[in-house]
């Protein structure tokens, strides 16, 4: 975790906040980046992975300056001296507009179990913030139409498929809750894929357990109809819980 990028990101957790806490945390970053441009590849990786840190921390009700600092940091230019932007060192990402390494550091997080009956709730909590956080992203960028947006709706669909087309019926509390938050944070945009059968390249979004054969290869509205059963259903089965409830409600008026 960086010292410095910690600094910067730790006062848009505090309640008080303000749009100058924002501000200076995104000039502080680009003053890094062009401090060092040789660099720029570590700067990038260890900033993500300290806002990852930090967003893990903090729940969602919270997190509305750190989505702000990243909203308005890929909307910054980092031009070096001679007023060529900065780019990741392989030059297939300009600094900030594409955000250059930080889907390789989302993916990386999510490498995490959420059917592990062993999760501590510290993990739990984390995995939580970290799924609304780019639920978050992901539907305002969407509303947004941001060129270069961050669009992690494939990690909506890998959610969904965990905790809802199990073999056995709802794999876990903590898959659902995981499933739901997606639901409730970015329900209007995953509706919007499956109404336009948007598929996912490879292999990325083929059903699993009980949907395994169907030919479904991404979002699509027969699809969609299948979660809205299983999570009506597991709502029955699980532990009531508020998420996991308007998760539900949500996906009858979508």
């Amino acid at each position: 975790m960086s010292n410095n990028a910690l600094a910067l990101l730790e006062p848009l957790t505090d309640p008080s906040a303000t749009a100058a806490t924002v501000q200076a945390a995104v000039q502080g970053l680009n003053d890094e980046a062009l401090a060092s441009p040789a660099d720029v590849d570590n700067l990038l990786w260890d900033a993500f992975e300290t806002l990852f840190d930090v967003v893990g921390r903090t729940p969602p009700e919270r997190q509305g300056r750190l989505l702000e600092f990243l909203t308005q940091l890929q909307q910054t230019k980092a031009k070096d001296a001679e007023g060529k932007v900065l780019k990741q060192g392989d030059g297939d990402g300009e600094v900030w507009a594409d955000l250059p390494t930080f889907g390789w550091v989302a993916r990386e997080k999510w490498n995490f179990d959420e059917t592990d009956p062993s999760a501590t709730p510290q993990q739990r909590a984390q995995w939580e913030n970290w799924t609304a956080f780019l639920a978050q992203l992901t539907a305002q960028w969407a509303d947004d139409a941001r060129p270069g947006g961050a669009d992690f709706s494939m990690f909506a669909l890998w959610a969904l498929r965990a905790a809802l087309e199990a073999d056995g019926g709802a794999a876990s509390q903590t898959a659902v809750r995981l499933a739901a938050l997606w639901v409730c944070y970015a329900g209007a945009h995953l509706r919007k894929l499956s109404a336009d059968g948007h598929a996912l390249p490879a292999r990325c979004g083929v059903p699993d357990g009980k949907y395994d054969g169907h030919d479904w290869w991404g979002f699509n509205e027969d699809r969609w109809r299948a979660w809205g059963e299983e999570l009506m259903a597991a709502q029955g089965k699980l532990e009531p819980d508020e998420v996991i409830q308007g998760a539900v409600k949500l996906m009858g008026e979508l």
